[in-house]
């Protein structure tokens, strides 16, 4: 079900990837890109065998960083829906949407979320850090990571399942099934982390690393502490906010530190180590490496995961 690419970039086709693979040309399953993995598994979930789906950016990669080659703007531009996250971080997104020519369906996981957020500042070491010379000139940031919310991934998932239905009507009875499916089980994992959070010995979370799980704390009503926002680029901590975190361990108690998924642990290490605090992953369900990728692990499995792990830490 591809539909036609412009004729520029079948030259560019025919010109550098004439060895490409005949037998993908001629399937005629939707033909569905994929952004990054949160965009991955939500069509793949929806869609399952009926479509052929490509995760652009690979496991392990950041998605902020990638760069498209020729082949994945080529494939894009002939693809039946090209989902993405959205937001001002993706400008290698922007350029690709901007080269579109209409016969592309697009799908933003922003776009279609239930709520969205700014990113916070106020529970931030880096923002204690640097609130007197910090500028601030460039306004709030919309947080893009959304489906960190299971109410905004449920809202997602139905959306989705709605454009893929409108482009392959023959089969949106399996595809309103998929969808079901999967909120059924989104709504499981929802509900345990809410039980979770309501048993729990506390309500807050202490994450030495970068923070984009505010919608996650948000739908939850978790307080948190974290070293840096969401998308700083910030690499080192300082010593202050060494410092800001471990007399945040020590003063409320708090039995684990966690970090991100794929991310540098030495901070969290060194809080622990101060503190006597476990150390824990959490997934933002952003990206995960190539060998968890590879075992078809899904947004429910690693929220399932993050909810044995809230457990440790709210008791």
């Amino acid at each position: 079900m591809r539909r036609s690419v412009p004729l520029l970039l079948i030259v560019c086709l025919f010109l550098i990837f004439s060895c490409s693979n005949t037998e993908e040309r001629n399937d005629d399953r939707l033909e569905i890109m994929a952004a990054s993995f949160p965009s991955y598994d939500a069509a793949r979930a929806v869609a399952g065998d009926l479509a052929s789906i490509t995760m652009l950016v690979p496991p392990g990669g950041g998605e902020h960083s990638y760069e498209p080659s020729i082949e994945d703007v080529i494939r894009i531009s002939g693809s039946d829906l090209f989902i993405y996250n959205g937001g001002e971080s993706d400008t290698w997104i922007t350029y690709i949407l901007s080269d579109l020519d209409g016969a592309t369906s697009t799908f933003s996981l922003l776009e279609n979320a239930a709520f969205t957020l700014y990113e916070d500042e106020e529970n931030i070491a880096w923002k204690e850090e640097n609130h007197d010379d910090h500028d601030h000139s460039h306004g709030r940031v919309l947080d893009e990571h959304v489906w960190t919310s299971p109410e905004n991934e449920i809202a997602i998932i139905q959306a989705l399942c709605e454009e893929i239905a409108s482009l392959d009507e023959d089969n949106r009875e399996v595809y309103e099934s998929n969808a079901a499916s999967y909120i059924e089980d989104i709504r499981e994992v929802q509900g345990t982390i809410r039980k979770i959070v309501e048993d729990g010995m506390r309500r807050e979370i202490i994450v030495a690393d970068r923070f984009p799980l505010l919608y996650f704390v948000t739908e939850f009503s978790l307080d948190y502490y974290a070293a840096y926002p969401g998308c700083s680029s910030e690499s080192e901590p300082s010593a202050k906010t060494v410092a800001f975190l471990i007399d945040k361990v020590r003063d409320d108690g708090i039995p684990v530190v966690l970090h991100m998924e794929l991310a540098n642990t030495l901070l969290s290490e060194v809080v622990a180590e101060e503190t006597g605090a476990a150390v824990m992953e959490f997934s933002s369900c952003h990206n995960v490496a190539k060998r968890v990728f590879d075992s078809g692990v899904t947004y429910v499995d690693l929220m399932r995961q993050n909810a044995a792990v809230l457990k440790e830490a709210l008791n």
